[in-house]
């Protein structure tokens, strides 16, 4: 099915977003809600509206923000994001690992705001994607068709393991590709 904006839940099933690239395929419960969706960036949530709410989220990144909050053009290989991120100020890294979903290996870190104003985290279509004091955004990114590529599931820090356990069957269901 394909994936647009409802204020109504996503019925159970399998959904894509028609234009975005690398095409994406993953499997809802009937719990999520269609939220924003851009060229470059989409994403899914449950408690929309909530201090809580949990979103999964799909990007294309060309940026991401480090030392002096400035945006740092990225054109490398995933890891080297580590860097970047540890060196922005208003984050702080909370843990790192490799990952593979979609029959892709890449590279995983999860960052979090401990701070008192919003941190900028990557830059994405339609422009910076932030995160909020007490939330926290775990990030996997991937090099598919010569591009970054970046599943997140962002969080409150107060409940996150609630949010990736709700996330979890959902990543477990992505297909990345033809």
């Amino acid at each position: 099915m394909e994936l647009v904006a409802s204020s109504d839940p996503l019925t159970p099933g399998h959904y894509t977003r028609t234009g975005f690239e690398p095409k994406v395929t993953f499997a809802v419960d009937g719990l999520w809600h269609a939220v924003q969706l851009f060229d470059g960036f989409f994403d899914i949530q449950q408690d929309v509206g909530s201090p809580d709410v949990i979103a999964v989220q799909f990007a294309t990144p060309d940026a991401f923000y480090g030392a002096g909050n400035e945006a740092v053009p990225f054109y490398a290989p995933p890891p080297d994001v580590e860097a970047i991120l540890r060196a922005n100020p208003g984050l702080t890294v909370v843990e790192t690992s490799t990952s593979r979903i979609g029959g892709h290996d890449g590279f995983q870190i999860t960052v979090e705001n401990a701070g008192n104003a919003a941190a900028q985290v990557m830059r994405v279509p339609p422009g910076p994607l932030s995160i909020l004091p007490g939330r926290r955004l775990w990030i996997a990114l991937f090099e598919v068709d010569e591009r970054i590529f970046a599943i997140m599931v962002g969080g409150s820090v107060a409940k996150w393991d609630a949010a990736l356990a709700a996330a979890e069957p959902l990543l477990e269901s992505i297909e990345i590709g033809e």
